[in-house]
């Protein structure tokens, strides 16, 4: 039996190899709009040009999902799949991936006499974006690599406690673009911008954006972050910091991470396009878990 561990591309690993034996990793690209070109947030995307021409751009940009026949091309590939979306209370990558799903487990049943048995496909709304998602992919093929003759179901059960394990938080300085599509309230998103503070956020339990507090001057917002994953529970187990060009804050947060839990696992990606056209410039998008999963 073959594997497949699938992201959209609010995941920012790109060219991740999993451990586990017969398993890929690949990601449904989603496409941001802006001045009336379309760049797809692939492999090959200059994320530094998207960002200048976002920053420069004036007319009304936005972001779109992978349609229901993009997803279904990645389902084909293999015969277990687990799929982790960008959380369905922000896009509609949730709901394409569940068409697609319908799409090929249709396809498949009238190409063996109506039999679904050997092709399965699980999708997990991780009701996050980002770093959630790369804590994800990484732990389900963990899974898979200790647990070679897991059954797919175990599997499914894995990425469910692991969806309620892990969180997400994003600490930005500009939202611009989150205030004109819709994902933060105008009010708190102004407040912000005309303070020029930093807004800690983070998922609420349906995957929308929750706001925590302002944050003024790098020691009191790392002060910050660290606080609010002690309280959910983070111990020491993975964790990823996503960044938009500060690759300075997020090696500070990682050594602050290290320090207080020095059996972190800590690891520092850019973001790529959906996550830099959210976060904006020197954003950061932080995601861990509490461990004890296995």
């Amino acid at each position: 039996m073959t594997w497949a561990i699938i992201a959209d591309s609010s995941c920012n690993l790109r060219d991740y190899t999993p451990a586990a034996l017969n398993c890929i990793y690949t990601f449904a690209p989603l496409t941001i709009q802006v001045g009336g070109e379309e760049y797809v947030d692939d492999a090959d995307l200059d994320v530094s040009e998207l960002n200048e021409r976002v920053h420069s751009e004036t007319s009304a940009s936005g972001s779109a999902c992978p349609s229901a026949g993009e997803w279904a091309e990645l389902f084909r590939l293999a015969d277990n799949v687990i799929a982790v979306t960008l959380s369905s209370n922000i896009s509609g990558s949730y709901n394409s991936a569940q068409m697609g799903r319908n799409l090929v487990m249709d396809e498949y049943a009238r190409e063996h006499d109506g039999q679904i048995l050997g092709k399965n496909i699980h999708i997990v709304d991780s009701q996050a974006a980002g770093a959630k998602l790369e804590i994800m992919v990484r732990l389900i093929d963990r899974y898979l690599t200790m647990h070679p003759d897991a059954m797919f179901e175990e599997v499914v059960s894995y990425a469910n406690r692991l969806k309620s394990n892990s969180q997400v938080q994003f600490s930005l300085r500009s939202f611009d673009n989150l205030v004109k599509n819709g994902r933060m309230p105008k009010l708190v998103g102004a407040l912000a911008s005309n303070l020029s503070i930093r807004m800690l956020g983070t998922a609420n339990e349906q995957g929308a954006i929750k706001v925590i507090a302002p944050t003024r001057g790098d020691k009191k917002t790392i002060g910050k972050i660290l606080e609010v994953m002690r309280s959910d529970g983070y111990r020491g187990g993975m964790a990823y910091i996503d960044h938009v060009d500060n690759i300075e804050g997020a090696e500070e947060l990682s050594r602050a991470i290290t320090s207080e839990w020095p059996q972190a696992e800590v690891e520092i990606l850019p973001c790529r396009g959906l996550c830099s056209y959210y976060a904006e410039k020197s954003g950061l998008i932080i995601g861990y878990e509490w461990g004890g999963l296995n």
